[in-house]
């Protein structure tokens, strides 16, 4: 049975659903809407379905349509289907009422006002019967599967699988885990699946194939900017929200490392903004007299005091200790650069290896003297300067990003006025761009809200799911900096502080989550 049909991807990259999610959101951002991506996605399923059965005139259709986005790709593909001149029956899962899809309820309104597709309902699920039919396409669940299935999508597969006739899923057959190709009892086993901008990793599980069938990858006009810059859908898709079930400190808890007898406002900006983040608890480790002005300019910062004036490798047993309770650590604001202080970093990641770690500031510039080898899940937050100086030459951003993370072994965002805008690379050479920010945000402070920001998202995401691909975390961390830094501006002009920007924090992923609402 296996084809090619002309239209879809020879050569196609794997997302995951997070990663489908976050593009997707990032193209809303930047004004293509999902309604016109549906649109598209159920002309490719019209389209498959042409390239395995040919003319679809006078051929008997039979439509499964859930509530939510897959649901509106298979209403969709039965138009499509029935403007071809197939003989199409739609069946819909749900009470129209219970649709939750903006863009399916769109669809839907106009199939109904239509006579060329049957609609049809049971409030009954054993009125599911097995069908005769040409074709059958499972629109139901998609990427959102998780756990057993109820009814009454269980009736309805059990019979979709006992039909007769070519079986095909969009873009997963329902009850197959699309990220680990897992399937649940009763299943829907197609001879066809099409995906949509991508493959998902379980669809390619050897487990996965008596399922799915032969795999289609259809491009259905994602934009590249969706995927190649930072956006609000990275922030909305891969930092998790707060569980209903939440406890002080499961949404991750934060060490800073920093300050010095010079310089306390960087880790009060850093140790504030990963509580702006959203971790749950921010630990500051400085000389005392820095710990406990940050902790008086803000009480939840909880003070770690150190003795000294600046951190040396005394406090490195003591730091350990306490970076072994948190989920991530951010290492460098205001540290200052005395010999004994660059010893002790240099110590300090050596035994937090394999940790979330964000370096910054002056522990950069330890870390360019040394070139120590790193791990992925250690971010290096440099401005221009301080790139020239790890990568040991002259450069442009967008050069030096990709050199850095893969001389190093670790993740860097570059910070970068437009264009490039903020350089995001990883060490396997993936890079990204952010585009957020102004250039009033080139005053004191800004890059230690980076900071923070950054091993909060780092820490979050520890601290509630197993694995995260640091380079889209701190995607995200710079998106959200960025647009914290515009709000500020917008709201006060162009003379603000570290302490504007710091105060759009929420604001800025306030925004970012409203995008994940509604829709699914």
């Amino acid at each position: 049975m296996e084809r090619a049909c002309p239209g879809f991807l020879r050569s196609y990259e794997t997302w995951t659903v997070e990663d489908t999610r976050a593009y997707e959101l990032n193209a809303v951002s930047l004004g293509v809407p999902l309604l016109l991506l549906m649109e598209n996605a159920g002309r490719a399923v019209a389209d498959a379905v042409e390239c395995y059965v040919g003319d679809v005139r006078g051929k008997s259709v039979v439509v499964y349509a859930g509530k939510g986005g897959n649901g509106g790709d298979a209403i969709v593909a039965a138009r499509h289907l029935a403007a071809r001149g197939a003989e199409v029956k739609l069946y819909l899962l749900y009470d129209q009422r219970l649709i939750e899809h903006p863009d399916t309820k769109v669809n839907l309104q106009a199939l109904n006002r239509m006579k060329s597709v049957t609609v049809i309902h049971y409030d009954d699920p054993r009125e599911y019967k097995p069908e005769d039919a040409d074709v059958l396409i499972d629109g139901i669940l998609g990427i959102g599967v998780r756990g057993r299935l109820r009814e009454p999508i269980a009736s309805a597969l059990s019979a979709f699988n006992s039909s007769k006739g070519l079986r095909v899923a969009i873009d997963v057959p329902t009850g197959l885990d699309p990220d680990t190709g897992q399937a649940v009892e009763g299943t829907a086993r197609v001879d066809v699946t099409v995906t949509m901008h991508a493959a998902k990793p379980g669809l390619l599980k050897p487990e996965a194939r008596p399922y799915v069938g032969e795999l289609l990858v259809a491009e259905v006009g994602l934009p590249k900017d969706a995927i190649t810059f930072a956006g609000p859908g990275d922030v909305a898709a891969r930092v998790p929200r707060r569980p209903r079930d939440a406890y002080k400190g499961g949404n991750g808890k934060v060490l800073t490392i920093g300050g010095s007898f010079h310089y306390f406002g960087a880790p009060f900006y850093a140790a504030s903004a990963a509580l702006l983040a959203g971790a749950d608890l921010s630990f500051l480790a400085a000389p005392a007299g820095v710990a406990t002005s940050a902790a008086s300019s803000n009480p939840g910062i909880i003070p770690l005091p150190l003795k000294g004036d600046v951190l040396d490798p005394s406090h490195v047993d003591f730091l350990v200790e306490e970076a072994g309770h948190v989920d991530a650590v951010a290492l460098g604001p205001g540290l200052g650069t005395a010999k004994e202080t660059k010893e002790a970093v240099i110590t300090l990641l050596e035994r937090l290896r394999g940790k979330p770690v964000v370096i910054d500031a002056d522990a950069l510039k330890a870390v360019a003297e040394v070139r120590p080898a790193l791990w992925p899940q250690a971010v290096l937050t440099p401005h221009r300067g301080e790139a020239r100086m790890l990568a040991g030459r002259e450069g442009r951003p967008e050069e030096l990003g990709p050199e850095i993370a893969k001389t190093y072994g670790a993740t860097v965002i570059v910070k970068s006025p437009k264009p490039p805008g903020d350089v995001i690379c990883a060490p396997d050479g993936r890079c990204r761009f952010n585009l957020t920010g102004h250039p009033a945000m080139a005053v004191g402070g800004t890059g230690d809200v980076l900071t923070g920001i950054t091993a909060g998202f780092l820490a979050r995401r520890a601290a509630l799911t197993r694995s995260f691909d640091p380079l889209h975390i701190a995607a995200a961390a710079a998106w959200v900096s960025g647009r914290a830094g515009e709000l500020a501006v917008s709201k006060v002009g162009e003379n603000i502080t570290a302490l504007d920007v710091l105060s759009a924090v929420q604001a800025a992923i306030k925004e970012a989550y409203s995008m994940g609402e509604g829709g699914g």
